[in-house]
This record gives structure tokens, sequence and C-alpha cells, in this order.
């Protein structure tokens, strides 16, 4: 049953802080407010309490989302526990987990992997393929199209976590 998603990327201020925040607002309408689910996120080398970027906040502000009260988190194993899915914008979030924290193999995904599994299933692609690419220090339409990229593949996810969230949904 999936109740924890924890969002993983590397410092914690752009891609995990966005999708956290976008997956909460699409979930407010849907599960009355996020109660249904607890949605988080770390950074890989975040360091604890920054502040997102200013391109970040921005970003997702023009779809309506606030994070601007968002602060960084240190991914640590008492998170990654917690998570009943673990998404994660590149291979080398994937890679680093599952080095650190074994015990998480069957529940850390790449993101994009995760959300277009469904519609995909006999394509033969690269890990590579389905990264996140990181904004951190491009410009702000680079991060408008990350923002667009996380929230059109948080619509894809959205329809499994909840049947999945539910008592008969089944497992990740």
């Amino acid at each position: 049953m999936i109740k924890t998603i924890l969002f993983v990327c590397t410092g914690n201020t752009c891609r995990s802080a966005m999708a956290e925040g976008i997956l909460k607002k699409m979930l407010e309408g849907r599960t009355k407010g996020d109660s249904k689910f607890n949605i988080i996120s770390a950074g890989i080398y975040a360091l604890p309490g920054m502040n997102s970027t200013y391109e970040a906040i921005l970003a997702a502000s023009e779809l309506g989302v606030d994070i601007s009260q968002h602060k960084a988190q240190q991914l640590q194993e008492d998170l990654v526990k917690k998570a009943d899915l673990i998404l994660v914008m590149s291979h080398t979030h994937k890679d680093y987990i599952l080095k650190k924290f074994p015990f998480a193999h069957n529940k850390v995904f790449l993101f994009k992997k995760y959300a277009q599994r469904s519609e995909f299933k006999n394509i033969q692609s690269k890990d590579e393929d389905y990264e996140i690419v990181d904004p951190l220090g491009k410009p702000i339409d680079f991060y408008r199209a990350v923002a667009i990229e996380l929230g059109t593949e948080l619509e894809r996810i959205i329809p499994e976590i909840e049947k999945k969230s539910n008592k008969y949904g089944g497992e990740i």
C-alpha cells in the first residue's frame, strides 16, 4: 500500500522540491487535502535548511504551487524506511540509494520511468532516457520546462498511487 511518497534529487532545492509541491497541489482536490498521502522530498547531498532556488519557486508558482517555505533535507535512513515509494530524478540517485540502503531495492524507481512504465512496456530504453535533468544554474525557461515535465509525469502517476493507496489496491 502506498501512503508515503519520497522524491529524491541532489540538493532538494529544485526538482524534488518542485515534485513534492506539485503533487501535493494536484492531490488537494482529489484526496481532501493530501491527507491520504504523506508527500516528502530530500536530497542525497542536500544542505539542510536551504530554501528552494528562486527559479524553482518562480517556476512552481506559475503552476499555482507555492514552495517558498520549502527547506531542504538530507536523505536519511529513516526517510527511506518510512517511504512506500521512492521516486528519484536520475540513475545516480537510484544507485546511491541502492548502495547505501539496499533494503529499499523494491521501492526505488526513476521518477519518469515509473510514470511511463505502463505506457511503454515494450520499449527498451536506458535509464538515462528517463532522467529529469537538473535545472540548477540554467535559465528560468529551463526550470519552467522541468516544472511542466514534472507535472505531466505526475498526472500519469496519480491514478496508480491512488489505486495502490486504498485497502485493496495492491503493492508497488
